[in-house]
């Protein structure tokens, strides 16, 4: 009869007949399968997340870009001085009616980084109307007095500050929100500020911004 514990052929039916306790796994095998999955999930998941925080890095630059041009267009269109809001810090009512109201950047998506999570920062049709935007703007009229700003905006930066394209090309036109020990929008740059200056340079400083700030 052979051994049963093998696979035997039948000839009469062309079947193949096998012990079911052969194709088991035993469970030191399991557990290993389940480790090795875990592992690979570990690395690859934050590799993921990184890629698309680096993504989302340049796509923020090239909004800062593009909102810093519609600023610099708007400001050879007004005897060099570029849109003036009220303060750094939201609502931009006035900044939006100036660049959006004169076409000269009219796609809301620019305004919002893409790597901000904080709801009221986000792109969305509510936020744009209410002049809620993702981004601090530097030309103002009247000193920031919000308390979640840093200490650094309410009381050193110099106000008000009326940007022209005729100032030095390394001052800082719009960034990213940053605030008192609170990470910033590019969560693996927990500083990590993206901004733009009135040469059209949009760079990252990755630690704190007030030391870059100009």
């Amino acid at each position: 009869m052979g051994n049963p514990a093998k696979a035997r052929h039948n000839s009469e039916t062309s079947t193949w007949h096998f012990q079911p306790g052969r194709l088991a796994f035993s469970l030191v095998e399991v557990l290993v399968v389940v480790a090795l999955v875990t592992l690979v999930i570990s690395i690859v998941i934050p590799a993921l997340g990184r890629a698309r925080d680096q993504a989302n890095i340049v796509a923020c630059r090239a909004n800062l870009r593009s909102l810093a041009l519609g600023c610099l267009t708007y400001a050879g269109d007004h005897d060099s001085v570029l849109p003036t809001d009220a303060t750094v810090d939201n609502p931009h009512t006035s900044l939006i009616k100036m660049l959006a109201g004169g076409q000269y950047v009219d796609a809301k998506e620019i305004y919002y980084c893409p790597s901000e999570n904080r709801q009221e920062f986000r792109c969305s049709e509510q936020n744009f109307k209410a002049g809620n935007i993702g981004y601090f703007y530097y030309s103002f009229t009247e000193r920031p007095t919000s308390r979640h700003l840093s200490n650094f905006l309410r009381k050193t930066i110099q106000w008000p500050r009326i940007l022209k394209d005729t100032m030095p090309p390394d001052m800082w036109i719009s960034s990213d929100s940053w605030f008192s020990n609170v990470s910033t929008a590019h969560r693996y740059y927990k500083k990590g500020v993206n901004y733009v200056t009135l040469g059209g340079t949009a760079e990252m400083v990755k630690e704190s911004p007030r030391g870059e700030f100009r």
